[in-house]
């Protein structure tokens, strides 16, 4: 509740309520009665955004006033004059007034809905709604008021993880908003206030309150701030200064200032200055390459500058905008080229009411303030986060971001995209505060089982290693049940490392970017082969008959060469089998062909020569059955050797077939854990 267009709006955005309401306002001016001069005088002082000198006016002539007719209209005036300077409490008392003198304008029962809908006050803002839209069925306000009321109390009910805390060192009963980081400096914080030891020694008349400067404070060790004080040299004027950013060093400044001339509207205009010395030198305007914007008619303000210094983003009122005030951006290729031609953002961002106060966390989405959209009252934080397109998805940031006053002017932690600052009317016995805020982290769980391959016995003791994308590492034990379980950081890649005596490494992958569910749990598997014995390679195929490996074996081996790359110290061979039928010659030749072919596949995809050897075994080790193979055939019990005698006395075909199978395999075995590239190969 800032106080007017040039507080928190004409201050930084006198862009931003400039909107006036030539449109719909003074149409019953001309009516039948005749206003005295006062009135008249009044309406001069609104029609050029001088608020506060109309609302003094309209509220004293109003017990002089004798026509019912007369009166809904000074009454309906001083409301929308409390509007604009953000005196919710009176916008109520003046409207009420208009409705009960019957004005007939069906704006009355919209701005005193919202009015209502800004102090928290849904029910009865509902009802004004419900008005407005049964007597302008075509205006979308009325039915987004109501929907932005059912919305707001659910969001209450339910907020998000965030967590907003005034920051009382820094505030008054003035307003106090639209902090901002010098670059990379998270100590030191500048802010606009109205406070009264701002440089103009006079009362804002758009606003009613007293004219905008530019503050900075600084937090300690202990993480206390310091009495803020007005910036040191030129900024600062008589007038409204405020809503800046900076260069990424923090010896650049870029601010809106807003001259005020009586009885006009004067625009806002962005300047910038540098840091010399001890203080800020003379301001000079910033030059806007786009004539729809250029033109001095125009307010152009708060300005945003994206982290890396290449898009500088501000708030326009230009008529060739989307309506109200619009977000737009510049963008250059160097931080000493000139800017390009002012571009819109389109109607992804804007509509065609205001949008203000536009800036970016450490990922790149932009936020940005409205109350064109459906939201908990009065100017909500949107966030928009950019598409693979080009475009833009925006969302409502909620409660506690939101409250049912204005929110607005949000900054991030130039370092992270979960803290910042933000300025909120929401304490409305006083002016706009600055508030810090805070995201919870989501409650993300790894749950893991570690598994012998061979066997799927749970292992206990297992060392597993956890290690994030974001440079974070955490090693922890199975326990008796082979399981593990570990909390995980938000948007983070993580792989997983598992080591054990007499075991291969294995390793398995999990993230939680994209992750949005609190309480969220991942489930995972790791198997772990034995060093110790054969270990059998599954879907190793090949045609009858044929040493050359089928597409499908590659997979299989492809596994195999993860296991040999994570387990780097390893050498192996490989071992090939056949079953008997055929000669014992033929069939020893064909065995190691095929080991051949595994290693050389091996080989072609970076597993170094010396570290594998290929033997063919032909039928002289019959497959012995485990556990597994067991469990998967009824007819074998474990311990059982698949030899030529025991085949053939089989009672099916299809019995001896599968034990066949079972026999053309290829395995490999360990045998050795101590290779190293710089060892001493045979010969040297």
């Amino acid at each position: 509740m800032i106080a007017v267009n040039f507080k928190k709006l004409n201050l930084m955005n006198k862009l931003s309520f400039l909107i006036l309401i030539s449109a719909f306002l003074f149409t019953t001016s001309t009516k039948v009665f005749s206003q005295n001069k006062k009135l008249q005088k009044a309406d001069v002082y609104m029609q050029a955004g001088e608020y506060l000198k109309a609302y003094e006016l309209y509220v004293k002539i109003f017990p002089k006033s004798k026509k019912r007719e007369e009166q809904a209209e000074i009454s309906f005036k001083a409301g929308v004059c409390a509007k604009y300077m953000y005196d919710s409490q009176n916008v109520i008392k003046w409207l009420k007034k208009a409705v009960l003198y019957k004005y007939q304008d069906p704006l009355v029962h919209l701005y005193l809905a919202d009015a209502y809908r800004t102090r928290g006050l849904y029910k009865d803002a509902k009802e004004y709604y419900a008005n407005y839209k049964d007597l302008v069925p075509n205006d979308e306000r009325g039915e987004n008021g109501m929907i932005s009321c059912d919305l707001a109390e659910e969001w209450i009910k339910t907020p998000t993880r965030f967590s907003v805390t005034e920051i009382t060192a820094l505030n008054t009963r003035d307003n106090d908003f639209a902090p901002s980081f010098a670059g990379a400096d998270t100590n030191t914080l500048y802010f606009t206030s109205t406070r009264s030891s701002a440089a103009g020694s006079e009362v804002n008349a758009n606003s009613g309150v007293n004219f905008a400067d530019i503050y900075v404070s600084t937090k300690d060790k202990k993480g206390t701030w310091s009495v803020p004080v007005p910036v040191p040299g030129a900024v600062n004027s008589e007038f409204d200064d405020g809503s800046c950013c900076f260069s990424q060093d923090g010896r650049i400044i870029f601010f809106t200032h807003c001259p005020v001339i009586e009885n006009k509207n004067a625009g806002c205009k962005i300047f910038t200055s540098e840091y010399s010395g001890d203080q800020w030198t003379t301001p000079q305007i910033l030059q806007i390459s786009n004539e729809a914007v250029a033109d001095t008619s125009m307010s152009i303000g708060q300005p945003y500058l994206s982290p890396d210094g290449l898009t500088l983003y501000f708030v326009s009122d230009s008529k060739s905008g989307l309506g109200g005030k619009d977000i737009w951006k510049m963008t250059r290729q160097n931080k000493t080229a000139k800017w390009s031609s002012a571009e819109n953002l389109g109607a992804d961002i804007n509509t065609k009411y205001d949008e203000l106060y536009p800036s970016c966390d450490i990922k790149g989405n932009l936020y940005f303030s409205t109350e064109g959209r459906v939201g908990m009252g009065g100017l909500d934080i949107f966030k928009a986060t950019p598409k693979e397109n080009g475009g833009w998805t925006v969302e409502n940031m909620k409660y506690p971001v939101n409250s049912s006053a204005n929110d607005f002017g949000i900054v991030f932690n130039p370092f992270s995209d979960k803290i910042g600052y933000l300025s909120s009317g929401r304490n409305q016995t006083k002016g706009d505060d600055i508030y810090f805020f805070s995201q919870k982290p989501l409650n993300i769980t790894l749950r893991g089982y570690v598994i012998n391959e061979i066997n799927h016995a749970y292992l206990l003791d297992v060392d597993v290693e956890i290690t994030g994308s974001d440079g974070s590492k955490k090693t922890i034990k199975t326990d008796d049940k082979g399981s593990f379980s570990v909390k995980l950081k938000e948007d983070v890649d993580y792989m997983i490392l598992t080591s054990k005596k007499n075991f291969l490494k294995a390793t398995g992958s999990v993230s939680t970017k994209g992750v949005k569910e609190d309480g969220k749990i991942f489930e995972k598997e790791l198997y772990m082969k034995p060093s110790i014995g054969n270990i059998k390679l599954k879907n190793i195929r090949y045609d009858f008959g044929d040493t050359t490996l089928r597409e499908e074996s590659k997979v299989a081996l492809d596994e195999l060469i993860e296991i040999l790359e994570i387990n780097s110290t390893v050498t192996i061979e490989l071992r090939a089998h056949t079953d008997f039928r055929g000669s014992d010659p033929a069939n020893l030749k064909l065995s190691q062909g095929r080991a051949n072919s595994v290693v050389a596949y091996l080989i072609n995809n970076g597993i170094k020569k010396d570290r594998l050897v290929a033997k063919g075994y032909g039928e002289s080790e019959p497959f012995v059955v485990d556990e597994l193979t067991a469990k998967t055939y009824p007819f074998l019990t474990v311990g059982d050797i698949l030899n030529e005698k025991y085949i053939l006395a089989l009672e099916t075909e299809e019995q001896r077939e599968i034990c066949h199978e079972l026999n053309r395999r290829t395995e490999f075995k360990v045998l050795s854990e101590n290779y190293s590239d710089n060892h001493e190969k045979f010969g040297d």
